[in-house]
């Protein structure tokens, strides 16, 4: 179907950028590493990539020429629109899905596909909804993405957990070693249900970079096997993933015997310096002490031995126990306060990473520990 339009190239690129991260570039089928280009009578240029398991969709207004269709490979539109001269552009594709794009002295001819050859897409309407801020989520995916799995042994595990009870929503992430969970109590708008459901992790990873710090609204939207999540021009949708979550709870100890309060910069910067022998192809465990007011992190390998001392408060007995440097790390990383509690119980038990005060909003980081041969 013949599609002709005129537009700028901040346009056109406000509408490309975003869903680039729905196009595969692997795929067997050139239709889902393209972008479906559809013109209204309206004026309101969609622009569409979808790779069966996530989708986008952005519009804008543009000067139509010609009412249609047509899919055109994703990255190579995106590169000679990027690489033209701020001016206006037009596009005209013919009935044989010849497209050419004139811009500034550039007259580019590429090849498109038939709109027809687009997969479907799911129902972008979900019959229940919440809204919650840009920022804040942004914030809570970010801070709990690092543990989700990254292989499919349990593919319910590869996504997050969201549980929404009226206006606090908890979410959820664990692999194997560790887990995530960060909970805010006033997040949610627009909601008196509770219900819960799982998005894979690679899609709120994509759609996290599509949204800004700012207080405007998400406007979310799920039914039985899709979630879409609606902000400005944008609307961006995935598949859920199927199953039941892990019960997380079981995780959490119950009765800690070791509370240390440490600094959380010192702790991170310790922990750093410590990695710096860590040999990463035997994933050399760091060794933590903890020992009156002071925390010992030392490490030994082939390359050589180090020793590193911060000070802590600490209630309980003393206790070496062994931790992944990177697993440590990802989990002091996202911890948001100055302070911050570790709570331990033995040397083979997970560390608990929580905040130091009491507030509406609060985490828990689980780090499993490391055997280590004597």
């Amino acid at each position: 179907m013949a599609i002709k339009f005129i537009s700028d190239k901040k346009t056109l690129l406000s509408l490309i950028q975003p869903a680039l991260s729905a196009t595969s570039t692997k795929s067997t089928l050139p239709a889902l590493e393209g972008l479906l280009f559809s013109l209204g009578s309206d004026g309101m240029l969609t622009v569409c990539g979808y790779d069966l398991e996530k989708g986008v969709k952005t519009s804008a207004p543009v000067y139509p020429k010609e009412v249609g269709s047509v899919i055109l490979n994703a990255q190579k539109i995106y590169a000679i629109i990027k690489n033209l001269p701020e001016c206006e552009i037009e596009i005209n594709a013919d009935e044989k899905n010849a497209v050419g794009i004139k811009g500034g002295a550039s007259d580019f001819m590429i090849h498109g596909l038939a709109a027809e050859a687009f997969p479907n897409l799911p129902e972008l309407t979900g019959d229940r909804s919440f809204s919650i801020s840009q920022g804040l989520l942004k914030e809570m995916i970010g801070s709990t993405i690092f543990a989700v799995a990254q292989i499919d042994a349990r593919p319910i595990l590869t996504g997050e957990l969201f549980q929404i009870e009226e206006k606090k929503l908890t979410i959820v992430a664990l692999d194997g070693a560790r887990l995530a969970l960060r909970e805010e109590k006033n997040a949610v708008f627009d909601n008196r249900d509770s219900f819960r459901f799982v998005v894979p992790g690679k899609a709120l990873g994509e759609f996290s970079k599509l949204i800004s710090d700012s207080e405007e609204l998400v406007k979310v939207e799920f039914t039985r096997k899709h979630i879409v999540f609606r902000t400005g021009e944008i609307i961006f949708f995935s598949r859920l993933l199927e199953g039941e979550y892990l019960d997380y709870t079981r995780a959490l100890p119950q009765q800690s015997k070791i509370f240390a309060e440490i600094n959380t910069a010192d702790f991170i910067e310790s922990v750093e310096r410590a990695s710096l022998l860590v040999d990463e192809r035997l994933k050399t465990p760091l060794k933590l002490r903890f020992e009156d007011k002071k925390l010992n992190i030392s490490c030994s390998t082939q390359y050589g031995k180090v020793s590193d001392d911060i000070r802590i408060s600490k209630e309980g007995d003393d206790l070496e126990i062994s931790f992944n440097n990177r697993y440590l790390l990802d989990a002091l990383r996202a911890c948001s306060d100055d302070t911050v509690l570790a709570s331990l119980t033995g040397p083979l038990t997970s560390m608990m990473l929580t905040p130091t005060g009491h507030r509406d909003s609060s985490y828990i980081y689980l780090v499993l520990p490391c055997r280590v041969k004597n």
